[in-house]
């Protein structure tokens, strides 16, 4: 670690984290807050690799019983911490031989939407809907939608295609039940969405894509015994969280986070936690994403955390900005790093007096999109976003919110407009793509430090996409969405515009 002008305060708040390594080994809730509510009952990450064993026989089962069918493909629908780290297993790991390849949907964009169905093969395809509550809006709409082409393909047996993944007792369980869905597997009540990973949410993807669940976690265990130790040598994550918390303490509260290429995906599943777990009353780290040393514009706002050694870490170490370099990752490590972060964010927020296990400003955008989409209300018209943009300043933040076909064109020409308004405007620029950034980084947008601009940017649907059972279409339902943040966003007093796709080409 280069801590720079932090170090003082890092010594400072890792004395702070180390005290609390006994506490939090014993899921003490007041090592966070004295109210319990979304607290006492969301510790069971603590011990998922270990409480694993329960439930691998069972997914291995299934695998080889996936297999067996000839099931060719899986498509995982599902929103934040259901379908992050499956993207990155299916993208970073990808399929062993023999297993089926793994597509997962959390896309409300109608092309998008229709791009995966008529891609797979139906006849050997298994739909995943991973949902803990099974009331997940998309993941329903994806659901009515996928069984269609099920039933279509296989009448009666639709169902035996339909293996969802859920807590005990949600309405996606007693809907498998009714309908004779092939199964349902268990999530963990005790564990949050984002914290999830290293639960059947993300160990069932794993197993499907024919991964040595064993092998997979074995990383992951090793993390988590180092995290019970009290030298500061040994307990890295306690002290990254310790470094993260002494960053926001001081102002440094936007996370450039650096990956090389190969594990880009892992960087959304690292944004969503960080964010939605920090991200409130005020206070939290803005993770920043894809950023290169010739765009990079490291301000006082920021501390800098890489995977391994990377030319835009070298220059935040020769800029001054406090940088902390971590090993290597492989595939075979990615356990080792949900750990360590799932820790060392746990006591970020422990250190900062917030409850990292809560998500407050998440449903006000849901509620709001539920409302637009009842009254009918589209997106308003777009506006001239100069003046926003040329008042931004030192300490500021961007954000590009653009509710378009993930990896289309009109996506790489958002991320091209990001690139050059970094370059101009000398402030972290951040690109979520909706729905998905609602999961993720929605929740600090609202509830996070202020200072940020939020330019939400709604693609054309030349064609649309029908919800079965639904009196609204994906395009509807997701310009609702769209329209349902803005609305969050300017309740929370941010700045927030409309902005068309040919303003945002024209930026980059």
């Amino acid at each position: 670690m280069t801590l720079g002008p932090l170090t003082d305060h890092v010594r400072i708040a890792t004395d702070e984290a180390l005290a609390l390594v006994d506490r939090i080994a014993a899921r003490d809730h007041t090592a966070w807050s004295e109210d319990p509510t979304e607290l006492a009952d969301r510790l069971g990450w603590l011990d998922a690799p270990a409480r694993a064993d329960e439930v691998l026989d069972e997914l291995r089962a299934l695998a080889r019983g996936v297999v067996h069918d000839g099931i060719t493909d899986v498509l995982l629908v599902g929103m934040g911490g259901s379908s992050l780290y499956p993207l990155v297993l299916a993208e970073v790991v990808g399929a062993a031989s023999g297993a089926p390849r793994l597509t997962v949907l959390d896309s409300t964009d109608p092309a998008a939407v229709l791009e995966v169905e008529e891609t797979l093969p139906w006849a050997t395809t298994l739909l995943v809907p991973a949902s803990k509550s099974g009331s997940t809006v998309e993941t329903r709409s994806h659901l009515a939608r996928c069984l269609v082409r099920l039933r279509d393909v296989h009448g009666e047996q639709a169902g035996r295609y339909v293996l969802p993944i859920t807590d005990p007792g949600s309405d996606l369980e007693a809907r498998a039940r009714a309908e004779g869905f092939r199964g349902v597997v268990h999530g963990q009540p005790d564990v949050g969405g984002r914290f999830s990973a290293l639960t059947p949410f993300g160990l069932l993807p794993a197993a499907l894509l024919g991964i040595d669940l064993e092998a997979h976690l074995a990383p992951a265990r090793w993390m988590l015994a180092a995290a019970g130790s009290a030298d500061p040598a040994v307990n890295e994550p306690f002290v990254l969280g310790a470094v993260m918390a002494a960053a926001a303490r001081a102002g440094r509260d936007k996370l450039t986070i650096v990956l090389p290429e190969a594990l880009a995906p892992l960087g959304l599943w690292f944004e969503q936690l960080i964010a939605e777990s920090t991200g409130k009353h005020g206070v939290g780290l803005l993770p920043v994403l894809g950023e290169t040393p010739e765009e990079a514009t490291f301000g006082e706002d920021r501390i800098v955390v890489s995977l391994g050694a990377h030319p835009a870490a070298q220059q935040a170490i020769d800029a001054g900005v406090p940088t902390v370099v971590l090993p290597e990752v492989g595939a075979g490590e990615l356990t080792r790093e949900v750990v360590r972060f799932e820790v060392a964010t746990a006591v970020c927020g422990a250190l900062l007096g917030i409850n990292p296990f809560d998500q407050p400003d998440v449903q006000a955008a849901k509620a709001a999109a539920s409302r637009l989409l009842e009254a009918g209300e589209d997106v308003p018209a777009a506006q001239d976003p100069t003046d926003a943009l040329q008042a931004l300043g030192p300490g500021d933040h961007l954000a590009l919110l653009a509710f378009v076909r993930p990896g289309s064109d009109d996506e790489a020409a958002v991320r091209r407009a990001a690139v050059a308004l970094r370059v101009t405007s000398g402030v972290p620029v951040t690109v979520g793509i909706g729905p998905r950034y609602l999961h993720s980084t929605g929740q600090l947008h609202k509830g996070g430090p202020d200072g940020g601009t939020f330019l939400v940017i709604v693609g054309d649907d030349p064609v649309d996409a029908a919800i079965p059972g639904e009196p609204y279409t994906f395009s509807r339902l997701k310009r609702a969405q769209a329209a349902g943040d803005l609305d969050a966003l300017r309740a929370a007093g941010r700045t927030a515009l409309v902005v068309d796709l040919a303003t945002i080409r024209g930026l980059g």
